[in-house]
């Protein structure tokens, strides 16, 4: 599942999970592409593949950067993009899109582990909240690796990471801290049932949404991603993370700080 940006700084509250549509398409489509020019640098030209592309509304945003072509990558079955829907969604909140981005944008399907592209394909590779949803993180690295050209450049943002307290993508609905370190799912779903008949307009979201994207989660730490990056031959050339002030009080004892602590990465690799 696409998140938006990091909420507060450090000294701040921790954020709300999923803030109103306004800021998410404004967050996707002018501060992730942001982000990722900050990392990789200039992109103008390149062969570009988005790694769990979600709606593609970043992709749209690298546009205006001059990439030459990109992919976006997402499983097969769980959503088929429409291009000229995602324009119109755009533009309804304001934003000019690309007039030629029906030449230089493709969606494509695959089946969680294989990606349908021949080796060094791609000059930049990028994934913004994906890899918490990856069931086979060392596979999809491979194949990151594989389809990425000699001196290509490798962006990963992963939010949130698991063991934080957002890590389980509902604390919009359920509000005890770190109940999904410590509840069977069976708990999670009673709670959600009763939040959406206290909502019953949101029931189609957060029951055939939300608790979908709860179920996928790998349950990840950076510290074990980052053991997968080097295992696969990846270099990391830059990172950085985020955390928040936090009340720990009812976190489990057996987790380590740095789990708890960790809400997001971002990284910058070469192959």
């Amino acid at each position: 599942m696409n998140t938006p940006m990091s909420g507060p700084s450090e000294s701040e509250s921790t954020p709300t999970f999923i803030p109103p549509d306004s800021e998410w398409i404004h967050s996707h489509y002018f501060t992730v592409p942001e982000q990722i020019a900050y990392f990789c640098g200039e992109i103008r030209g390149s062969r570009v593949l988005d790694v769990g592309c979600g709606e593609m509304l970043s992709d749209f945003g690298l546009l205006p950067l001059g990439v030459q072509h990109l992919t976006g990558l997402d499983l097969a079955g769980k959503r088929n993009v429409d291009l000229a829907n995602v324009s119109d969604r755009l533009r309804s909140h304001g934003i000019s899109v690309s007039p030629d981005y029906a030449s230089r944008l493709l969606y494509v399907g695959y089946d969680g582990l294989h990606f349908p592209f021949p080796n060094e394909s791609f000059d930049v590779i990028v994934s913004w909240s994906a890899f918490e949803h990856v069931a086979d993180v060392p596979q999809v690295l491979r194949e990151i690796k594989r389809v990425s050209c000699r001196g290509a450049r490798v962006f990963l943002q992963v939010y949130p990471w698991y063991h934080c307290l957002l890590g389980s993508h509902l604390t919009d609905f359920i509000s005890e801290p770190y109940f999904h370190l410590k509840r069977p799912p069976e708990w999670v779903l009673q709670r959600l049932n009763e939040y959406v008949e206290e909502h019953p307009e949101k029931r189609d979201f957060v029951l055939g949404h939300m608790w979908q994207e709860y179920q996928s989660l790998n349950r990840y730490s950076a510290n074990r991603f980052y053991a997968d990056l080097i295992a696969a031959g990846f270099t990391v050339q830059k990172a950085v993370t985020t955390t928040y002030e936090q009340n720990l009080t009812e976190a489990p004892r057996d987790i380590p700080l740095a789990d708890l602590m960790i809400y997001e990465t971002k990284m910058l690799l070469r192959p």
